[in-house]
Formats: structure tokens, C-alpha cells, sequence
């Protein structure tokens, strides 16, 4: 068994797709399904359910045992070369981070530019999530860190607290509350449940809404008077007062979190919390 092919069959597994398998680890397809056979024999068991029919790859039972024990092996040589690199005061490797819409598109560009310039040899693969993906991602070890609005209810997570923030309900001063038609996020945003509450409280029922998955697009919308919504204070700030009207302020106070698993956390992602936390002034 070696340890080309269970990173191949993880991955696999993750992108549920032999050609995604191939470009991601820059093989062959061909290639992917000799790993994927060798590994077959060495375990005794089909690892995958070869249906003809099916759309995408279809894991065994048996498969998922290997796939979650590969994952730890895997985790494991990570990190100790980590740790091997770090003695000798070199951080390398890649740091995975999952991040929800307004940490990604408000706060990250300034915390990666500080981490990368002091550590010049950590990749860093950042992926744009809503709430409960990032949740799911933490849970099957697809990410090292989570970076959040609100909390998750994940056990087994640690969860530490980064940043502070506010919505506010912002609109074109020709806009009614009752008629307008109301920018809301997507499904799993900690925004959209925010706003739902507080319309909910205002016994306001939109009349139409708009629903994007952006705070850039949610903002650009506003600004355009196609709409009233939810947006953070970092942005609302850049909204000319004369033309636009503060419906109301902090309907909902945020926390930003990191998230990281309490058992055998990354040292990266101990790493990015541990240099911010002295580098970084949100």
C-alpha cells in the first residue's frame, strides 16, 4: 500500500470524479484507476460501486472505512513534517481555509497579504462558503480552518472569536420599507437568517426579493436603488448619507470566529490564528 494511491482515492472520493482527480494531483486518468485498483487488492475489498448507470463516483461501504482512515494517515504525515519544518523555524505546506461572504470579501485580503509576506513558503487555498459548508468541510477534514459569522453547533470544534460586526438595514432614501423589493441572501447565510428575523419582528412581508449570494452584488444592488437589505457596517460606510437611509442599526450584532477541530488541530491553521492575532488589527 503506498501513499500515492491513498491520497489518489482520497481525492477521489472528494471530487467524485476521475477526471477532477486527474488534473487536481496532475495525472493521468488512466493512472488514477491503477491506484485505485492496486489499493482494491491490497485491502481485499471494491472500494467503489461500478455502476454504469451511476453519475460520478459511488463509494463502498468498505470504501468509506478507507477513505476515513486514509484521510488520518494523511493528516498525520502533514503533520509531522510540519513539525519537522517548524524546528527548524520554517513553516511550510498548505493551509486550507474555508471562508463565509463577508470575512472573504471584506477581511481576508489584508490578513493574507500580513500571513504570506511573513511566511513565504505556506500555499494557502482559500475557499468561499456559506455557513453550514463550511460546518460540513470541518466535519470530513476538507478544510484546516473555518472562518465564520456567528457560531457553529459542530461538536468537537474549538471556536475563537477574531473580529465584531453589525448589520444594518440600508436603502435609497425613495424606497418604502413595506413596497420595496428586498436584497437577501442565499440559503445557509447567517445574513439572510438575520434579516428574516428581524422582517419577521417588523411584521414586514416583502413584496419581491432578490436573492444573490454575494455580499459584493447585495451591495451593488443597493447602491443601484434596485432594492432594499442587510449589509455590515464595513460596507454601509461607503454609502453617500444625502441618498440613502439607515432603516436601522444592528439588527443583529456578529461575532467572527475561527473554527478549527479541538482534537489534532493543523499547525497552520494554529499558526494563522496565533501570527494574526498579534499582526492584525480588524
Amino acid at each position: 500500500m503506498k501513499l500515492t494511491e491513498l491520497r489518489t482515492f482520497v481525492t477521489l472520493v472528494e471530487t467524485r470524479h476521475f477526471t477532477k482527480t486527474a488534473e487536481q494531483l496532475f495525472l493521468s486518468q488512466p493512472t488514477i484507476s491503477v491506484h485505485v485498483k492496486r489499493l482494491e487488492e491490497d485491502v481485499g475489498h471494491s472500494l467503489l460501486i461500478r455502476d454504469s448507470f451511476a453519475i460520478g463516483v459511488e463509494v463502498s461501504e468498505m470504501g468509506w472505512i478507507v477513505y476515513r482512515h486514509a484521510k488520518e494517515i494523511l493528516f498525520q504525515l502533514e503533520q509531522m513534517q510540519s513539525q519537522l519544518d517548524e524546528s527548524e523555524g520554517v513553516f511550510r505546506g498548505t493551509l486550507r481555509i474555508g471562508a463565509t461572504h463577508t470575512i472573504h470579501e471584506i477581511l481576508l485580503d489584508d490578513m493574507i497579504h500580513l500571513f504570506s509576506r511573513a511566511h513565504p513558503e505556506v500555499s494557502l487555498d482559500i475557499q468561499l462558503m456559506n455557513h453550514d459548508q463550511v460546518e460540513a468541510a470541518l466535519k470530513h477534514r476538507e478544510i484546516d480552518l473555518g472562518m465564520i459569522e456567528g457560531e457553529l453547533t459542530l461538536d468537537g470544534m474549538r471556536q475563537i472569536v477574531f473580529a465584531r460586526d453589525q448589520l444594518h438595514i440600508i436603502g435609497a432614501m425613495h424606497l418604502a420599507l413595506e413596497d420595496a423589493t428586498w436584497i437577501v441572501r442565499e440559503e445557509g447565510s447567517a445574513s439572510r437568517y438575520a434579516l428574516h428575523r428581524w422582517l419577521h419582528a417588523s411584521s414586514i412581508v416583502p413584496a419581491r426579493t432578490i436573492t444573490v449570494d454575494a455580499n459584493y452584488l447585495a451591495r451593488q444592488l443597493i447602491l443601484n436603488g434596485s432594492g432594499i437589505g442587510a449589509l455590515s457596517e464595513r460596507l454601509v460606510t461607503s454609502f453617500p448619507s444625502e441618498s440613502f437611509t439607515l432603516h436601522a442599526k444592528g439588527i443583529s450584532n456578529r461575532t467572527f470566529r475561527y473554527v478549527l477541530p479541538e482534537k489534532m488541530p493543523t499547525r497552520l491553521a494554529e499558526r494563522w490564528i496565533d501570527f494574526l492575532e498579534t499582526n492584525w488589527k480588524g
